[in-house]
């Protein structure tokens, strides 16, 4: 596995948080629920854990984003933006008064609209604070029901489905995609953020 690390990983931030949050999503698709009941360990302790870190990994590659934009579009020194006030209002209002690339965080402001995906996946972060995951798995999951995918099927049906939505991964899955995307799609309109 150590030849799938690459140092640059450790300057470009963003990369780095996506390449954990698919770590941490590998990690939640390898555990063995049925093993660690033989083994008398309650599976929801790793699976919080994974969850955990996927979430955080995955929204935290999004506010490096918008350090980076903040650094790079130097919006922090020459409009004062300190790194504890980086959010996306303060970037783009920066963004705006400094007429640099007003258009560079549409998608972001369009996936973090009520009820869009960025949104859902922060409101369940958020929920996840304050409460186990599986009690809100199915917030995050309604109405966005995907198919099982062949992984999930080859899973216990009984003891897997008591600890973790069947389609939270796949949803997870999609997730990451869509934040590389949107990262990707960022990254191309200001060469100065690749």
């Amino acid at each position: 596995m150590a030849s799938n690390f690459d140092s640059s990983l450790l300057t470009d931030r963003v990369r780095f948080k996506l390449f954990a949050a698919q770590m941490h999503l590998n990690k939640l698709q390898e555990i063995n629920i049925d093993q660690l009941i033989v083994d008398k360990v309650d599976p929801s302790i790793p699976l919080e854990l994974e969850i955990d870190c996927f979430l955080s990994q995955i929204l935290g590659a999004v506010d490096c984003l918008l350090m980076l934009i903040n650094t790079r579009l130097d919006l922090g020194i020459s409009l004062g933006i300190s790194i504890e006030k980086v959010d996306l209002a303060t970037i783009q209002s920066a963004l705006n008064a400094g007429t640099k690339n007003i258009g560079l965080l549409t998608e972001l402001h369009e996936a973090t609209e009520r009820n869009s995906w960025l949104w859902i996946l922060r409101e369940f972060r958020n929920q996840t604070m304050q409460r186990p995951s599986k009690e809100v798995q199915d917030f995050l999951l309604e109405d966005r029901a995907t198919s099982t995918s062949s992984k999930d099927q080859n899973k216990s049906a009984g003891t897997y489905d008591e600890y973790i939505n069947k389609n939270l991964v796949t949803y997870f899955e999609r997730s990451l995609g869509k934040v590389m995307e949107l990262i990707d799609i960022i990254r191309m309109k200001e060469s100065l953020l690749k």
